[in-house]
């Protein structure tokens, strides 16, 4: 009887996940060398907006930290994340983010940091065609400070929580809000994709980056 219970809770929880994913911007890893591709497919049924971060995160399984990119909080072994690689946005909306980003520093007394973010900070936007689908590349950099020594551990790729900045959560996030609605005619603005898998990497100190 006890078994019959638990294979009913996971066939519930399987095809919860299946309906949570139906009619969604549906997204997968690819890694290939130094290189890490996010693949999304327009599923929903309309052309989409869409954001996705200039930086890939990753936390380390030995550590409780969200990403281990910067070590200012903690003292990692190893530094993973990765940055992506330039020109891939869509001109017209990212021009758009561009704009309320900067207006937004300026309204809260910070327009003398506009044009000074770091390499991978922000986000792009990418716009979508209905059962299209698009792989956005990205760089990877392994990294460890001196002095080396052996090292290694299992990285899962965390993806930025679009749907909880939107929510509120994130007081960072106020141009992503004010981006978030505006108004984007019958292109529908989507704030979170749909992870169909999520992504691990194993690292030594032997994948150091070069």
């Amino acid at each position: 009887m006890r078994n019959c219970i638990y294979i009913s809770i996971i066939f519930l929880l399987v095809l919860s996940c299946k309906k949570k994913c139906k009619n969604a911007l549906d997204l997968s890893y690819t890694k290939v060398n130094q290189q890490i591709y996010i693949q999304l497919q327009n599923n929903i049924g309309k052309d989409v907006v869409f954001l996705v971060p200039n930086s890939l995160e990753f936390g380390d399984e030995n550590y409780k930290g969200y990403s281990t990119r910067g070590g200012k909080e903690e003292d990692y072994p190893i530094n993973v994340y990765a940055i992506i690689e330039p020109n891939q946005s869509s001109q017209f909306y990212q021009k758009k983010l561009d704009s309320v980003h900067n207006s937004y520093l300026a309204e809260i007394g910070n327009a003398d940091f506009i044009g000074d973010e770091r390499l991978g900070d922000g986000n792009s936007v990418f716009y979508l065609k209905v059962h299209e689908s698009i792989k956005i590349k990205y760089k990877l950099n392994i990294q460890q400070s001196a002095p080396q020594h052996k090292y290694f551990s299992k990285f899962k790729q965390t993806y930025y929580p679009y749907n909880k900045v939107l929510e509120g959560n994130y007081p960072e996030g106020e141009y992503l809000r004010k981006f978030s609605k505006l108004n984007f005619g019958k292109v529908k603005f989507v704030a979170q994709p749909c992870i169909k898998d999520s992504l691990f990497l194993t690292i030594s100190q032997n994948d150091i980056s070069r």
